[in-house]
Parts: structure tokens; sequence; C-alpha cells
């Protein structure tokens, strides 16, 4: 075992015994519920997890390889609800990455730090009605007003956004300019004229937030513009965005491995013509290449994370990561529902959870389609 992958099994360890014991025996509740889970939240966040990706003099945790271990940390998640892990995952990665890399120091003491420890809740607001893969054609308009700016227009698919206490949102200051017109600013929701539009009824992901929203004339402090230059808002989004494919993998991954642990473990215990299923050949090999498809999901994965906390270009290696995951491990929560038979259309097996919420990751930060066509631009065709 190489120096790095002993250090993120020592980061896993009591995270992993977390997950065993607090969340994963809460998931169908939580999932049943659809809620956001408040209680659960803040006891992760008292745990000082939500800082994984930031330095110690931030208020973070200061570990070495923050891209692996926050990798770690939402496979683990996921592993017990994919649902919690994705409201976790955002908080802890886009929605205060943006506000720790391009915020001002008071920014930072207002929203960043209480949001590392969970008193406070984030996200980051950029897809609209009408604009989803096509970010040149958001409308959310931003418009200079004396002393800052005011915002109108609408949101929609915003994780976190129903419970938040302060979005990150993406708006152009002149439609016509394009991705160039991008900026990104930061709203206090308690702002007048900010409201939220319905919480979105998903047959994904349930216990994760997210969110319909609406500025009408949000007045916003020109200080918490994040982007001093025209057009620097586009690349810090999506600079942003990119890196958070890799948690979207393994987000997927975490979620298969807890398929394919249940079909493995059903498959020892369910008994048919006089022995466990388990023991015949056409499940012994889907096992098998349930558990390959799974490899392969980790390697790329983890290879993207260690690129990026090497400081490497990450545009390829991020989308083939959730390209691959997503579409795998979505295959693995297929392969485990044919495992598990009539039990699997059974509400009290969680395998048809898994299969449920293996939709967001080939969907959630991108879809599978534009991952391809970003990667296909990078070479050239």
């Amino acid at each position: 075992m190489t120096e790095l992958a002993q250090e993120l099994e020592e980061f896993r360890a009591p995270i992993a015994r977390w997950v065993d014991e607090r969340l994963a025996p809460q998931a169908e509740a939580l999932d049943v519920a659809g809620e956001f889970p408040h209680a659960l939240f803040r006891e992760f966040a008292e745990l000082g997890y939500l800082g994984v990706m930031y330095p110690e003099e931030a208020g973070g945790s200061g570990v070495p390889h923050p891209y692996s271990c926050f990798t770690v940390l939402c496979e683990e998640l996921a592993r017990g609800s994919l649902g919690f892990a994705a409201g976790v995952c955002m908080q802890g990665s886009t929605a205060t990455h943006t506000l720790y890399e391009w915020g001002n120091d008071e920014l930072r003491k207002r929203w960043f730090a209480p949001a590392l420890r969970g008193e406070k809740i984030a996200a980051f607001a950029i897809t609209e009605p009408n604009a989803g893969s096509d970010a040149a054609a958001l409308r959310t308009r931003a418009t200079r007003v004396d002393g800052g700016w005011q915002l109108d227009g609408s949101k929609i698919f915003t994780t976190n956004g129903t419970v938040a206490d302060v979005i990150t949102v993406v708006a152009t200051t002149d439609p016509a300019q394009g991705a160039r017109a991008l900026e990104m600013f930061v709203v206090d929701t308690s702002t007048p004229g900010f409201s939220v539009g319905r919480r979105l009824d998903k047959f994904s992901v349930h216990s994760s937030d997210t969110g319909e929203l609406h500025f009408n004339q949000v007045f916003v402090p020109q200080d918490h513009h994040l982007a001093s230059e025209q057009g620097g808002g586009f690349r810090n989004a999506y600079q942003a965005l990119t890196v958070d494919r890799i948690f979207t993998a393994a987000l997927a991954l975490g979620n298969a491995r807890a398929a394919f642990e249940a079909a493995r473990r059903y498959a020892a215990e369910r008994e048919q013509f006089g022995q466990p299923i388990g023991k015949f050949q056409a499940v012994q090999f889907k096992l098998v290449d349930m558990y390959t498809k799974l490899e392969q999901a980790r390697l790329i994965t983890y290879d993207a994370a260690a690129r990026a906390d090497r400081g490497e270009s990450i545009t390829v290696q991020a989308a083939l990561a959730k390209i691959v995951a997503a579409d795998e491990c979505h295959a693995v929560c297929q392969m485990a529902m044919d495992i598990f038979g009539g039990y699997a259309l059974m509400n009290e097996y969680p395998v048809q959870r898994f299969l449920r919420d293996s939709y967001f990751p080939r969907i959630g930060g991108g879809t599978g389609d534009i991952m391809r066509l970003l990667v296909a631009r990078q070479l050239g065709l």
C-alpha cells in the first residue's frame, strides 16, 4: 500500500464508522421523510469534516491531500445515503469554495467560517429554467446600482436552495455578451426580494434539498461581488464546477458500493433449489462484473483527485471520472436489482433506493453527454 493510500484509509476509518453507526441506520427514514436532515447535518459538521478542503488557518482541517480526502468523504457518506451526502458535499465544496477562494475577509468571517462549523448552510445557484447545460444563456440579470448590484431572475435545481442562509449566484451583467458577462454574487437569503419558489419533489435523492429560487430587485453590496474583472465570474465558477465533477463521481461510487454489498449479502442469504443463490454461476458472474465496474470507477475517480492534489490540469480527467463512475455505478445498481429479484421492488429493501439515487450523478453537475462533449473538444474533435 502506498503512503497516500495508507493516509486515505486512516482518514476513511472514522467517517466509515460514523456512517455505519449513525447515517446508514437512518437512511431509509431520511428518504421517506424527504426533508433536509438539519439535526444530522449539524452532528456531522461538529466532527469537523466540512473543512476538509481548506487549510487550518482558514478554519479548515488542513489535511495534506484535500481533494483525495474529500473524495473519500463523499464516497463514504453516499454509501450511507446519497441524498444526505449530496447536501453535505455541496456545503463542503462548491458552495464554500467560492467564498474562500474569491471572497474578502468580511465574507469569510460572516459566511465561510460559520458554514464550516455547520452554523450556516450554503448553496451555489447557476442553473435556470431555460439555461441548464448552456450556461451562456443565463438570464438572471445583475444591474449596477448605487453601492452595488441588483439581481433579477430565477434559478432552479439548486442543492440546499430552500434551506440556505447564503447563496453564491451566477448572473449576467449583459445577456448579449454570453459567457463573458457572467459574474458571481453572494446573496444573504434574508435580503428583501429573495424568495423560494418551491422545494422540488424528486424521485431520487429525496433528502437532498433542491429548490427553485426567485430574485426580485435583490440588492447585493459591491463587496459581495466575487470577481473584479469582466468574465472573471464565469471562469471562477467553471473552475469550481470542474473540481466538483470528481466529487460527484465519488458520490456515485459510494452509492454503488452500498448496492454491491447489499446484493452480495442477499446472495449469501437467499436460498433457492436448496442452496444460497450466490452458489450459482449466473449470480457469481454478475457479482464479479459489479465488482469490476466498481474498481474501474474507483481507479479513475481517485486518479483524478490525486491529479487535483498535485495541481495538474483536471479538465479531462474530472469529466472522464464523472462519465465512468456515473455510468458504471448506475449499472451496478441495476444489476443489484436483478439479484434481488421480486424483493427489489419492495420498499422494505434499500436496493430500490440505490437505483433511484444512481440517476443523480448521471445528471447533477453536468449530464454525461455534456461531459463527453467537453472531452471531445479537449481532444480537438
